[in-house]
């Protein structure tokens, strides 16, 4: 029963008192009141989840939630017992700088028709702002195909940025396309994807799967796609869902299976913030077999596009930064050991002006406060050492 769950179990230690009715509660799925541990046990095991609402993309979204997402429940237990959080290689907090690759080239023939049709559109909706970008980028289109270059291509950037600040990031690259949301070009990437691995370890970077939309819901696919990948990465330890389509209670045991030592897909896609309560590494909780599972959860707190696109904050450059500083200042404050993830596309400046340079500034913050940037893969590794 859940109620014989202590703080042992949460990684705390020894137990801690509960409240019986407040485990009654959390049975219920109601969120429970008057005893920390349960409510910690509440967010990390994603019991609301259960019987939640879900949006276009099947996901639990921040807005449906009870939690205070930059208020993490399992932080302030921690800091009500009075344990230290860990220290990543001496350092205050930890970020894994990471990258969902969902189109490696822009400039295929999909992609000039897509841009001509979102600025036509943009222009009739009078987005004269958004359109005025798109026409930018179409213009510089055949400077690119001159010089055989891409603005999406910009790996080479990114891991320039990260090396003179010391650190490096993990990618997660797609190795199927199955559904129209995969992406405009499945025959460009796959045709790309050898060229990315390769130029990508080469650099010393990791490379982890970006399951593809579908694989959230099929176990073989998601198998066949890790598969594929490794037979040009090596093994492939980590994992993230596209569009984050990740359910706590169904599709982490597919991760499992399928061979995974870590994801790094828990997170809102419609805020920043800790969506299992906790802002460190963790093995989330198997409520069938009501034990944690050997999977480590690498907590995603916020993603570029949550902060930039219409359909989420809709915020400027200037605006996501300072969103950011909340989100480094808690963790200066408080500790942590989580994931940010910034698409590589966010470094087209045509089309995301300002959005590079915030990467840029994002690092140094880290840096400033006291924290290390480091992989995904380092981040769940170090975390199943303390975890054991």
């Amino acid at each position: 029963m859940l109620d014989t769950i202590g703080a042992r179990e949460l990684g705390f230690g020894d137990d801690v008192p509960y409240r019986a009715e407040a485990w009654e509660q959390v049975e219920r799925g109601v969120r429970p009141e008057g005893d920390d541990l349960a409510e910690a046990f509440f967010h990390l095991a994603r019991i609301e989840e259960r019987n939640g609402a879900r949006d276009e993309h099947d996901r639990f979204r921040a807005s449906s939630s009870s939690l205070d997402p930059l208020d993490p429940p399992l932080e302030r237990l921690r800091q009500r017992l009075g344990l230290e959080p860990p220290r990543w290689g001496g350092a205050r907090f930890a970020v894994a700088l990471t990258h969902d690759v969902d189109t490696p080239w822009k400039w295929t023939r999909t992609g000039l028709r897509g841009a001509a049709a979102r600025a036509k559109a943009d222009v009739l909706g009078g987005r004269l702002a958004s359109a005025l970008r798109e026409a930018r980028g179409l213009a510089a289109a055949p400077i690119h195909k001159l010089r055989g270059t891409d603005p999406f291509w910009s790996f080479d950037r990114i891991l320039d940025d990260e090396r003179r600040c010391g650190s490096s990031s993990t990618f997660f690259l797609m190795a199927g396309h199955a559904h129209e949301l995969d992406g405009p070009a499945p025959e460009s990437y796959e045709r790309l994807r050898p060229r990315l691995v390769a130029s990508l370890l080469e650099r010393g970077a990791e490379v982890g799967l970006h399951g593809s939309y579908s694989a959230a819901d099929d176990l073989a696919r998601l198998a066949s796609e890790k598969e594929r990948l490794e037979e040009l990465a090596g093994p492939v330890r980590g994992q993230r869902y596209h569009f984050l389509r990740l359910d706590p209670q169904r599709n982490l045991a597919h991760l499992e299976q399928a061979g995974f030592v870590y994801d790094s897909t828990l997170g809102f896609g419609d805020a920043p913030g800790f969506r299992a309560g906790i802002a460190h590494p963790f093995h989330p909780w198997d409520l069938e077999r009501e034990a944690p599972r050997e999977l480590v959860e690498v907590p995603l707190a916020v993603m570029d596009v949550t902060l930039s696109e219409a359909r989420y904050l809709n915020l400027s450059a200037r605006q996501g930064e300072a969103r950011l500083r909340t989100l480094l200042d808690w963790a200066a404050a408080n500790g942590g050991g989580f994931a940010v993830l910034w698409h590589s596309e966010q470094y087209d400046s045509a089309l995301h002006p300002g959005w590079g340079r915030l990467y840029r500034r994002f690092i140094d913050g880290v840096r400033e406060r006291g924290g290390v940037c480091v992989q995904a893969g380092t981040l769940a590794e170090e975390a199943h050492e303390w975890l054991s």
